[in-house]
């Protein structure tokens, strides 16, 4: 069969691309929009007192329990450097191994290994108890390493949300600076300083350029200066998080029947008692301590610092700009070289273009 397409040969026609549709009942929804990071996680104290009157006869008891709610939240503000965990030179052409070695997982079982927020939630239920109850011991007793569950008689940690803070207080107290918001959240603010502290302490990271046997179960890193004659100091530092509190009265409730119902609900005669004992205590008060949580992460910040001086001899420094301005020569150069053959090509000649003479250095 010749190669020539004859008028008696069928040429193939192109491929044709099959038409799949592409109608409104084909196309998917619309993705879901990414909404702008911001997120707080909560903590949430219950304060309790007793009103007793003729108002409150007429829900057919001596005694009206009351406990006011208050919403702790930490918002996420943004990150910070925390402190400085190990710095290092490296002269010129130098190269080191580091090693970070995280103590918190090799001294913690698998099954007791939590993050940092699972952490800071059960360490500041246990600092809480531990300031309530006015232990002697507390700062001995509290330990980050126990059971997320929580207990006693602060009630529940899911995790997000941390259920009855502050309950084994005192319930017969009626002094107005025990239920004022700003008192409440000063004291929260002093429970979560000390967790973040105490979280920190616990996972603590060591890093070091000593090659031990606990190196085997550390991170290794190699760091390199690649300049000629100017030294590199690396400054490594922890990482954080920085929260901000906030507080807030979220509900004030009494206890009728077994049942705890909003104050709302109950007799105006009754909620004019409740209001006089809380002595201006209402929902929505706000307060803002000025206290910044911050909470370490699990990784480190390195920063690199070039020396102010330089550690070779003046010939070398001179050689070393000589051979940069040599370099731009050859750039500039290349660069002319390229403009000449475009004016080549736009006058039409489509000669090869001869190679520019390259002169060899002699050795």
């Amino acid at each position: 069969m010749t190669n020539q397409i004859g008028d008696s040969l069928n040429v193939q026609s192109a491929y044709q691309v099959p038409d799949c549709g592409g109608g409104d009942e084909c196309s998917g929804p619309e993705p879901v929009p990414w909404l702008s990071w911001k997120h707080c996680f909560k903590f949430f104290e219950f304060r309790y007192t007793v009103v007793a009157g003729a108002a409150t006869e007429k829900l057919l008891v001596g005694r009206l329990e009351i406990r006011v709610q208050y919403e702790h939240a930490l918002c996420l503000l943004g990150r910070k450097q925390g402190p400085m965990v190990h710095s290092l030179t490296l002269l010129p052409k130098e190269q080191i191994n580091i090693f970070e070695y995280d103590r918190y997982r090799h001294a913690t079982a698998v099954t007791d290994r939590f993050s940092v927020r699972t952490s800071f939630f059960s360490m500041t239920q246990n600092v809480q108890d531990a300031f309530s109850s006015n232990k002697s011991d507390s700062g001995a007793s509290v330990s980050a390493n126990s059971s997320v569950g929580g207990g006693g008689s602060l009630g529940i940690n899911l995790g997000i949300i941390s259920i009855g803070g502050g309950a084994s207080a005192s319930s017969n107290n009626h002094s107005g600076s025990y239920f004022d918001v700003a008192s409440v959240s000063q004291h929260f603010g002093h429970v979560a300083e000390t967790s973040s502290m105490a979280v920190e302490s616990e996972r603590s990271i060591v890093v070091s350029t000593f090659e031990e046997n606990e190196s085997l179960r550390s991170m290794a890193r190699t760091l390199r200066n690649d300049n000629d004659c100017t030294a590199v100091t690396y400054y490594i530092r922890r990482l954080f998080e920085v929260y901000k509190l906030t507080t807030t009265i979220v509900g004030i409730q009494a206890l009728v029947g077994g049942q705890w119902v909003d104050l709302q609900a109950l007799p105006k005669e009754v909620q004019a008692v409740v209001a006089k004992q809380l002595d201006g205590i209402k929902l929505g008060l706000s307060h803002d301590p000025g206290v910044e949580i911050a909470l370490p992460t699990d990784g480190l910040l390195y920063e690199a610092e070039l020396a102010h001086c330089s550690s070779c001899d003046c010939e070398r420094e001179a050689k070393m700009r000589l051979d940069m301005e040599r370099m731009q020569l050859e750039n500039l150069n290349l660069r002319l070289e390229a403009e000449r053959r475009q004016k080549l090509l736009d006058t039409g000649d489509l000669h090869p273009f001869e190679p520019p003479q390259v002169v060899e250095e002699e050795s």
